[in-house]
């Protein structure tokens, strides 16, 4: 496998207009027996990298293919070579003008393109021819440079005086003799410590009375009760504390102790009367029957983050475990949660309703979306629902939209939605269209960043519907059609082929903003051309 790469190619308006308005890339498959497989993709470069075209075909032995692509902005193209020698595999892409000539400096062969593969290198186109040099013009005569001024004379430098002769140093005197220390005086004699006076005497303690007897306890009923206290005894009299000798006078004898008294006896204590038996403990009622556990309910990993994944097998909604188609993960995915469209084919034979305050649809790199039937592919009703990098197509001209949008502040961001080629002037193609709003009940809806391509119309707006269309990028349709609604067009932009009409303007869309003036309307969608039929 090869793959090549332009990288981000700048195509910014010289004077009004881009160099380049469409881009050819031509592939050859120089191998004599095998064919390969090719991949186109083609991105859109104003301030985010969005996905318009998305081209797999295959290429027979020594053929050649050419692709045309609008490219009226800023563009990357990845170009994917398998099945075949990249060595036999040659590629080239040119940038070319609203006439059809090529744009040099949009030109790259294999040698030029960057990737993980190395294609063949593609023929060069010749180079132009280099215009005649203009002569140089003489230079001018250098002035003469002025004579530098003579530098002035340095002054003769003062002599310097004698030094002075100096003085003897001074003799140094003698130091005097220390005194000596006198004699310390006798310490006085210290006087006598007077007399302690008599401790006067401690009266007799009356004997201590004997303790009285102590009631029986009565008995315990069921738990009984309990016996009464007897009263306490007297305290008996404390006997006589005996006399405390005098205190000697100081370097005297001490006096002799007196005898204490003898202590009072204490009274017997009562007899503790008999605990009363304790009473039966009553017996326990029996446990009550445990009711029947409820059935568990079914829980999703994560209803606010549900994963699609095509081709996916028994899953449950997670990303390692993907449900197999759209319809599951809007069925599962909670309000306000999001249903990611991970990369793979996705076909679509029955309308797929979303109902669901705040749901985002939020489509990977590389999911694709085919309607296979006479089938609207999303109805949006309710309120804040965005369908955000989707690509959708049909693998037929089917006679009905791919999105029908009713209820209010809807986004419509980010999403390639195109038809298969019809055969004819526009005027006889089957009515395919990108968007229709419903009849009196839609409001403030954003359409922003999207590309719309090889339809009847990129969008149908019904009476009454009010909201915004911006930034969107609109060819080879008969453009935006207004009938009776309020939308704000602004920043729009048209490709090759081109629109039969970009805005129609329908009988009964209100006069005055913001349809008028018209030429500040085209003015501001890149010189739209409109139909104004009110």
């Amino acid at each position: 496998m090869a793959v090549l790469s332009t990288g981000p190619i700048e195509n910014n308006p010289v004077n009004g207009t881009r160099p380049t308005q469409s881009v050819t890339v031509k592939i050859e498959n120089k191998d004599a027996f095998s064919y390969g497989t090719v991949t186109i993709q083609a991105y859109t470069l104003n301030g985010s990298r969005i996905l318009y075209a998305n081209d797999a075909f295959s290429l027979a032995p020594n053929a050649v293919a050419t692709k045309d692509y609008y490219a009226n902005f800023s563009f990357d193209f990845v170009i994917t070579f398998t099945g075949v020698n990249t060595e036999n595999l040659a590629a080239s892409l040119w940038g070319k003008s609203s006439t059809g000539a090529l744009v040099a400096p949009h030109r790259l062969v294999s040698s030029e393109l960057l990737g993980s593969g190395t294609g063949s290198v593609g023929a060069t186109g010749a180079t132009g021819i280099t215009g005649t040099t203009g002569s140089t013009g003489a230079t001018g005569t250098t002035g003469v440079t002025g004579a530098t001024g003579a530098t002035g004379l340095t002054g003769a430098t003062g002599i310097t005086g004698t030094t002075g002769v100096t003085g003897e140093t001074g003799a140094m005197g003698i130091v005097g003799a220390t005194g000596m220390k006198g004699e310390t005086g006798a310490t006085g004699i210290t006087g006598a410590t007077g007399l302690t006076g008599a401790t006067g005497v401690i009266g007799a303690t009356g004997a201590t009375g004997a303790t009285g007897l102590t009631g029986d306890t009565g008995a315990t009923g069921i738990i009984g009760a309990t016996g009464v206290t007897g009263a306490t005894g007297a305290t008996g009299v404390t006997g006589a504390t005996g006399v405390t000798g005098e205190t000697g006078p100081s370097g005297g004898s001490t006096g002799a102790t007196g005898f204490t008294g003898a202590t009072g006896t204490t009274g017997a204590t009562g007899t503790t009367g008999a605990t009363g038996a304790t009473g039966a403990t009553g017996a326990t009622g029996a446990t009550g029957v445990t009711g029947v556990t409820g059935a568990t309910g079914t829980v999703l990993p994560d209803p606010f983050q549900v994963y699609v994944q095509a081709g996916a097998v028994g899953g449950n909604g997670t990303q390692a475990s993907p449900f197999a188609t759209i319809q599951q993960g809007v069925t599962a995915v909670s309000p306000n949660g999001t249903v990611y469209i991970m990369g793979g084919t996705y076909p679509v034979t029955a309308n797929i309703g979303i109902n669901k305050t705040g749901v985002t649809i939020k489509g990977f790199p590389n999911s694709l979306i085919i309607l296979q039937a006479a089938a609207i592919v999303f109805t949006i009703t309710g309120s804040g629902v965005t369908i955000d990098g989707l690509t959708i197509t049909s693998n037929n001209p089917y006679a009905v939209e791919f999105i029908q949008v009713a209820g209010s502040n809807h986004t419509i961001i980010n999403n390639v939605i195109f038809g298969p080629p019809q055969a004819g002037p526009s005027s006889g193609w089957v009515v395919n269209r990108g968007l229709v709003s419903a009849a009196n009940n839609m409001t403030n809806l954003i359409m922003r960043n999207n590309v719309f391509y090889s339809l009847r119309q990129p969008a149908y707006f019904n009476p009454n519907a009010t909201g915004e269309v911006i930034n969107n990028i609109v060819y080879n349709t008969r453009g935006f059609v207004n009938d009776r609604a309020v939308m704000v067009f602004s920043g729009n932009a048209w490709g090759s082929p081109e629109n039969a009409v970009d805005i129609a303007l329908l009988v009964g869309t209100i006069t005055g903003p913001p349809f008028d003036p018209l030429t500040e309307l085209s003015a501001n969608n890149s010189t739209a051309s409109i139909q104004d039929s009110r």
